[in-house]
């Protein structure tokens, strides 16, 4: 397709307008004259099939007066004029190798990326897509980077695309050279004479939307404000350079009658909000802006004073009207017939058409119309007046023919990024420097704008709904606030867009029925929990169960072995119990031994024939041996408390009767188990 010839063409051009080689944008031009030149193998041409030729090769429509001066004054040594025709030195083609390498280079990226953009598509849509569809695709996302079509049928999908790619580099550089090239390409296209570039010195008074007022002060975001402040610099570039012929600022920022009153309507309707008397609509982020931090409605008219004081510091003043406009019939815009046609038109589109909507632009226009002088057929440096705005009903009006009143006249209205390029171009700023380029510029930006727009819309739509079946009781008071909550959830600033929130966004802009959906999700969620919660709690119940028995084990099992070291410890403590007793026993038998030894030696000394024989024989001598029986005998008897241990001879006394009454043994041992379970016990405690 054209288009793809005419991006690649642009791309190569912002390229080779960074590069150190070349001087000017006509040493630029100048290479694609040699390159158009050398690939059809035209060398001798005249200025108009020249112009032709570089159309048809690269797309590039040039105005006729700059290709002569180019080749004039940028291509002698090479070219020959002869009777009115160009004639090329065939040396040029050693230099069309590297302009051509670098040309079809830049379309191989961009067919990849048309490829992977179609891809994508492919994964998003419901029904297949077809050759033709595949065509159209190419088509909107080609119109999507030269700016010439936001509302086209894919335009969303390809702005999630950009988003989503955003971070590699070779996609968003090639991209921004497209961006970058039409902004260059643009400004040729509508430049008689290149070599006027470089500075703005002509007048122009530009006439702010209510937007472009809030955007000036942040209202609606930090990226609506950067892009804001980018056209501010080169303003203020423009008026610190040069002055008209009163000493005054060229530029002049103003703002209508009609968009003071719309900014003081929405100061009220900020105040209603405050007060209850209506609810925060969620698509308008200056409303949540004005309200932010307000806690009384001093606070909201102290803001509204503050906004006026903020514009007047900024130089943004009110530009006034004395005289009803309809006065002046020659400039009116408004006609009936122009209305009633555009309205048809929209009907037959299935597009909603606000009539008094348009006739408030109507009026707009009707004012620039008069401040022009009704010349609007002029070169857009000259033009003098213009309306900036960004609403696209505003500036789908300014382009139709019958408003402008010819097809070749300069809207009446045009979007802040039109003329940022035109301020950029005419002052011959480069690209080189990234950070310091305007941010309307990116393509990521572009991409961000494109999805808050839709974003807010379906917003706005949607509470209009919901605040509808309120009313209709298709809702319920709980419901309602639910859904608006959910609404102010969603990214209504383009800076708030990005990669982690892009799939809910898209699936928000796409689903017709996207809260009964949500609904129906939520309630699914509810059952799932519902279940989920049965489930854990029987699950828990079981281990607890098990946790118990568990538990129960791990009590048996340390009672058990409790037990075990219980009977350990008494057995243990009646075996040195009992084998201390028997000791005392024996203690006490060996006691009584030697007690009642004397007396068994007398009776067997006298009981035995032999030894009694023996006494009687020794005679008189025998008394010795009783005297000392008997002292033995006594000393034993006397000496005991003192020769003797008495408890150890008590308790073999006690042991020795229980050898003969086995029942009061074993209630001893079980008094002894009952002591020693016990004297268990309190170690155990302790």
């Amino acid at each position: 397709m054209k288009e793809n010839n005419l991006l690649a063409s642009v791309a190569l051009f912002s390229e080779l307008y960074n590069n150190d080689k070349y001087s000017s944008i006509a040493d630029i031009i100048a290479e694609f004259i040699k390159g158009a030149v050398v690939s059809e193998n035209k060398w001798n041409l005249n200025s108009t099939e020249l112009t032709h030729l570089l159309e048809k090769v690269y797309e590039f429509k040039i105005p006729e007066s700059v290709v002569r001066t180019t080749v004039r004054n940028r291509l002698k040594g090479i070219v020959t004029s002869a009777h009115g025709h160009y004639i090329f030195d065939n040396k040029i083609a050693a230099d069309f190798e590297k302009i051509n390498e670098g040309y079809n280079s830049i379309l191989k990226i961009q067919q990849n990326i048309v490829e992977g953009l179609v891809s994508f598509i492919k994964t998003k849509e419901k029904d297949p897509i077809t050759e033709s569809d595949k065509n159209l695709i190419i088509e909107n996302f080609n119109k999507y980077l030269l700016d010439n079509g936001v509302s086209e049928k894919y335009s969303k999908l390809i702005s999630v695309f950009v988003i989503k790619n955003q971070s590699n580099q070779v996609f968003t550089d090639n991209l921004n050279l497209i961006r970058e090239g039409m902004i260059l390409y643009q400004g040729i296209r509508y430049t008689a004479d290149i070599n006027e570039l470089g500075k703005w010195n002509t007048e122009l008074t530009i006439f702010l939307s209510t937007e472009h007022l809030f955007n000036s002060l942040g209202f609606n975001g930090i990226l609506y404000q950067q892009i804001f402040d980018d056209f501010y610099k080169l303003v203020s570039e423009i008026n610190l350079a040069n002055k008209n012929k009163y000493g005054e600022k060229l530029i002049q920022l103003k703002y209508l009658e009609e968009t003071k009153d719309e900014a003081d309507s929405f100061f009220q309707s900020a105040e209603l909000i405050h007060k209850g008397a209506y609810a925060l609509d969620p698509s308008k982020p200056a409303m949540k802006s004005i309200l932010e931090g307000c806690r009384n409605l001093s606070d909201v008219r102290s803001k509204k004073v503050r906004f006026e004081l903020d514009l007047k510091q900024k130089g943004i003043t009110l530009q006034e009207f004395n005289q009803s406009i309809y006065n002046y019939t020659e400039f009116v815009v408004e006609d009936e017939n122009v209305l009633s046609h555009l309205k048809n038109e929209a009907t037959k589109k299935g597009r909603h058409f606000d009539e008094n909507l348009c006739r408030q632009f109507f009026r707009i226009f009707t004012k620039i119309n008069y401040f022009r002088g009704r010349e609007s057929k002029s070169k857009f440096e000259k033009i003098g007046h213009i309306f900036i705005t960004g609403n696209r009903f505003a500036l789908y009006l300014a382009h139709q023919s019958k408003v402008k009143f010819l097809d070749d006249d300069i809207p009446f209205a045009k979007d802040i990024d039109y003329i940022t390029n035109k301020f950029w171009f005419k002052l011959k700023k480069g690209f080189s420097e990234k950070q310091g380029l305007p941010k309307s510029f990116s393509v990521i930006t572009k991409a961000q704008l494109v999805l808050s727009s839709q974003l807010n819309q379906t917003i706005f739509q949607e509470y209009n709904k919901l605040q509808r079946q309120f009313k209709e009781g298709v809702l319920t008071k709980e419901e309602a606030i639910e859904r608006s909550y959910e609404l102010r959830e969603k990214p209504s600033k383009p800076e708030d867009i990005t990669v982690d929130n892009i799939d809910a966004s898209l699936d928000f802009l796409d689903t017709e029925s996207y809260f009964e959906d949500l609904s129906r999700e939520k309630e699914k969620k509810e059952n799932l929990l519902r279940e989920t919660l049965f489930q854990y709690e029987e699950l828990q119940k079981e281990i607890n169960r098990r946790d118990e028995i568990e538990r129960e084990n791990e009590a048996a099992q340390k009672s058990e072995l409790r037990e075990i070291e219980k009977q350990n410890y008494v057995t243990k403590k009646w075996n040195s119990f009992r084998s201390q007793q028997i000791g005392s026993l024996l203690y006490f038998l060996l006691v009584f031994f030697l007690t009642i030894l004397p007396i068994i030696i007398g009776f067997i000394l006298k009981g035995n024939k032999v030894l009694n024989e023996w006494l009687e024989h020794i005679g008189n001598s025998q008394i010795w041996i009783w005297c000392f029986l008997t002292i033995v005998f006594l000393v034993e008897w006397f000496g005991r408390a003192y020769l003797f241990d008495k408890e150890k001879i008590k308790n073999g006394w006690i042991w020795f009767k229980l050898i003969f009454r086995p029942n009061k043994r074993k209630q001893l041992k079980e008094a002894q188990f009952a002591d020693y379970e016990n004297e268990f016990q309190e170690q155990a405690n302790k």
